[in-house]
């Protein structure tokens, strides 16, 4: 059984646009006792492919489109299966259809990046992959020295910044650093990945400031990512959930949060799980307790999200139906 990872799953490194040529593929799909996989988080195989993913054929055409990413490390959870593809939503919630032979369930990620370092100690990005598969499975100290690895390798390359294999490796191992309450690396890890122009970095920092309760510079980076790309669907969830369900009363903007969180869901096509369960918070936060059910119920019947986090989404649903509003839970100490 895997621990949850966080709901707004900040992170990954992100994916940018390029365009070049397909890279290689790994070996086939490692076989699952599951022969269906739909609510299955996967992982591209390939460490730094320029990889092309599709998304439906548009209007006039009978083909589908073909989009090209830089993975530096990526996960998905499958929302639909077609004979030797799964549909998965890109973080801007584009549909795309990904070959099953380019992917690595979840459940198979660490033996199979760990055989990849078995064939090339040196493959830089497969430290990384299975960093972040790690802590995808709840096991952040180990995912750390993955990515301590991965940084003492990383090569310069193409991308955002003057290192941004570096600055990858910083926002990974800066989010897991502060879901493990070790903010002072954690911040220290973000603030050089933002400096280096990383994107995601900063919704990082974010999250990492608000669960060190530093609420007003959480709500400032997840700000400055809006301000520069308006439709950052995971930006919007978490500025969404900050307004929702901050402990303190001074940042709940009940208003603000369901604008917010109804737009990251009309980019993902209410089908990410965590953003309507955002939604259900928001909703709740102005006292619209049916609706707020109702995106709540929404919410679990994406299989993914469900797997995930089905016992405190199950738990927020109970509280909606008794008319009570979410709060997270404050900071302890340090």
């Amino acid at each position: 059984m895997t621990a949850p990872v966080s709901r707004r799953e900040a992170l990954a490194t992100g994916v940018a646009v390029t365009t070049g040529a397909l890279g290689a593929f790994a070996a086939p799909v490692p076989k699952s006792d599951d022969k269906s996989w739909v609510g299955k988080t996967v992982l591209p195989k390939k460490a730094d492919p320029i990889g092309a993913y599709y998304e439906p054929a548009r209007p006039g055409s009978s083909e589908p489109t073909k989009l090209f990413r830089t993975l530096y490390a990526a996960a998905w959870d499958v929302k639909a299966e077609k004979d030797t593809s799964v549909q998965v939503l890109d973080t801007d919630g584009t549909v795309c259809w990904v070959e099953k032979e380019r992917l690595v369930p979840l459940a198979d990620a660490i033996d199979f990046f760990t055989k990849a370092l078995k064939d090339d100690e040196k493959d830089a990005y497969a430290y990384n992959f299975r960093g972040w598969a790690k802590y995808l499975l709840g096991k952040p100290n180990d995912a750390v020295k993955d990515f301590d690895e991965f940084l003492k390798l990383a090569p310069v390359g193409p991308g955002p910044g003057p290192n941004p294999n570096r600055a990858v490796g910083l926002s990974n191992r800066g989010l897991v650093l502060a879901e493990l309450g070790k903010f002072g690396g954690a911040i220290k890890d973000l603030d050089e990945a933002v400096k280096l122009g990383h994107p995601p970095a900063q919704l990082n920092r974010g999250w990492a400031y608000e669960m060190k309760g530093e609420y007003k510079r959480a709500d400032a980076d997840y700000a400055a990512v809006l301000a520069g790309t308006p439709d950052d669907a995971l930006a919007l969830n978490n500025s969404a959930w900050l307004r929702a369900t901050c402990p303190s009363a001074e940042f709940r903007d009940g208003k603000a949060a369901v604008k917010f969180a109804k737009r990251a869901c009309e980019l993902t096509g209410n089908r990410e799980g965590g953003f309507l369960d955002t939604l259900a918070a928001a909703h709740a936060e102005v006292d619209d307790f049916s609706a707020a059910v109702k995106a709540q119920e929404l919410a679990l019947t994406d299989r993914g999200y469900a797997k995930k986090c089905d016992e405190d989404a199950q738990k927020r649903l109970q509280l909606y139906k008794a008319r009570k509003p979410f709060r997270t839970e404050p900071p302890k100490a340090q």
